[in-house]
């Protein structure tokens, strides 16, 4: 009798909805971002203001996707294949954007719910 065992995960490659990864340097950062309904000020100081920024928020009581407005402090560190921007807001919570290309333009971008659905500041 033959019993085979099969494991594994599923791995997406539909890359075409993803940016570009990109590496940046931190003072490219600084500014204002928006998109959709969401918006995120990076400051020089190392401090960040959001409204309405949908993304999946780890390590706080309500913690999955929500739709977040605060304050907190952010920082950068290279990734594997871009920057990645770490936003730790004052209540405790977390969450992490990547820096990509669209159309010739520095973005940040995160997926939410499972890879379902992208968001993309400008």
């Amino acid at each position: 009798m033959a019993v085979l065992l099969a494991s594994g995960c599923y791995a997406s490659t539909d890359y075409e909805k993803y940016p570009k990864g990109k590496f940046v340097e931190r003072s490219s950062l600084v500014k204002s971002w928006g998109g959709e309904s969401s918006s995120l000020q990076l400051k020089s100081d190392g401090k960040f203001s959001t409204v309405k920024l949908e993304l999946e928020y780890f390590e706080c009581s309500t913690g999955g996707v929500l739709k977040k407005s605060g304050d907190g402090a952010w920082e950068t560190e290279k990734g594997r294949q871009s920057s990645e921007i770490l936003l730790r807001f004052e209540d405790g919570c977390s969450a992490t954007l990547w820096a990509g290309e669209s159309g010739g333009k520095v973005v940040l971008w995160s997926t939410v719910t499972d890879s379902d659905r992208t968001l993309v500041l400008k």
